[in-house]
């Protein structure tokens, strides 16, 4: 098959991001070509072969405004070509396939402003709108979802036909199941991040900051029991250095204790570094970092913010619940801190039971199983 990808931008720490280059990799392994449009790749160009990166250059410079342009260049592009299937990972209307990455928009924006103040906002405007185009009653793109929620919000606001939906299951990093000497590698890892004899090591994997709470971690973090807290080191990967992070540390009298990585390729090895994860995110739509660190048997704490929080709770973790209650999740910490080696089993436990590098395989499965064998032109998304 030919297949065309479209995401808005590429960069190499972003969970959609990687599932996308995941289903390209796994498509391509089997002999299809994939050409992946995107407005910018940050990232090494994939190795020559089946797999096509094409830049399309945006003028726009607001978020909305440049998922339309995006949307639009895209319909131009593929128009010019036979392709099998497109998919769109971003709110693009009008291909084969959508990647539900995120949460349902006209459910999630309702939670935050009142339905007067979203009609003034031309960026919920225009994400609306985009996404009522993938899931109207009128439309033929199929959905990939990834956890039972999201199908469940899309259905409620936009009647969608249930038969469009196909469920993917957790897609991880392989690297990061746990290998046999997860020991060693973890000493390793903890030497080089400068981690004592008795240290705690508290991990949070993000590239937005306050969208996936960093603040309420730093705040848990002050929040410890002295004895815990001269103990605890917070590292922030995929946050950069600098920043609203590094100013509330400093606040709170704990910026020796906090650490911002930047973007990593090594979070395998975190993960197995790690006593702990935490993950108290805003808005989730999954938390592919919850799976990969259950199959590496780091334990971890999320908000029930988070898609992927019934494989939290199924690893025997603590999900916090919503409405969020900055109260429970500090004492949650403390409790898990001094019960890590207990959480720990359970989350190695869980592991050994679930295969979680399945979802790009599984997606291409159904890629193989809908899309044209033999090349038509694509359908142009709508314009925006």
């Amino acid at each position: 098959m030919n297949l065309a990808f479209a995401v808005l931008k590429y960069f190499p720490y972003g969970g959609l991001e990687r599932d996308m280059l995941r289903m390209a990799s796994a498509a391509a392994e089997r002999g299809h070509h994939v050409t992946v449009y995107t407005s910018a790749w940050e990232d090494d160009a994939p190795p020559p072969g089946r797999i096509e990166v094409r830049i399309l250059p945006l003028r726009a410079f607001s978020n909305h405004g440049r998922l339309s342009e995006f949307a639009r260049l895209f319909a131009d592009a593929v128009k010019r070509e036979a392709f099998s299937a497109t998919v769109a990972f971003n709110r693009i209307p009008g291909c084969d396939f959508y990647f539900a990455a995120d949460n349902c928009y006209a459910v999630e924006m309702r939670k935050k402003h009142s339905l007067p103040v979203l009609r003034l906002l031309p960026r919920y405007r225009t994400f609306l709108g985009l996404e009522k185009r993938i899931f109207s009653q009128d439309s033929s793109t199929r959905i990939f979802y990834i956890t039972p929620h999201q199908k469940e919000d899309f259905i409620r606001s936009y009647g969608t036909q249930e038969e469009r939906f196909l469920f993917l299951p957790p897609g991880i990093n392989a690297q990061c199941v746990r290998p046999p000497d997860a020991a060693s590698l973890r000493e390793a890892k903890r030497a080089e991040l400068g981690i004592l004899p008795g240290e705690l090591m508290l991990l949070q994997v993000a590239s937005n900051y306050r969208l996936k709470g960093g603040d309420r971690s730093i705040e848990a973090l002050a929040s410890l029991p002295e004895e815990l807290r001269t103990r605890c080191k917070l590292f922030f990967a995929g946050v950069p250095d600098g920043g609203p992070g590094s100013a509330l540390a400093s606040s709170r009298g704990v910026a020796k204790h906090v650490f911002f990585l930047g973007g990593r390729g090594d979070v395998p090895g975190l993960l197995l570094a790690a006593d702990l994860l935490v993950h108290p995110a805003r808005n989730e739509a999954t938390g592919t970092v919850l799976a990969e660190a259950v199959a590496a048997g780091t334990p971890l704490i999320a908000s029930g913010a988070c898609g992927f929080r019934n494989i939290v709770a199924d690893a025997g973790c603590p999900v916090l619940p919503e409405p969020w209650n900055q109260a429970d999740f500090n004492r949650t910490l403390a409790r898990m801190l001094e019960r890590r080696e207990e959480f720990a089993r359970h989350a190695e436990n869980y592991a050994a039971t679930v295969d979680f590098c399945r979802r790009a395989d599984v997606a291409v499965d159904f890629l193989e199983q809908f899309g044209s064998a033999s090349p038509q032109t694509a359908s142009s998304p709508c314009r925006s």
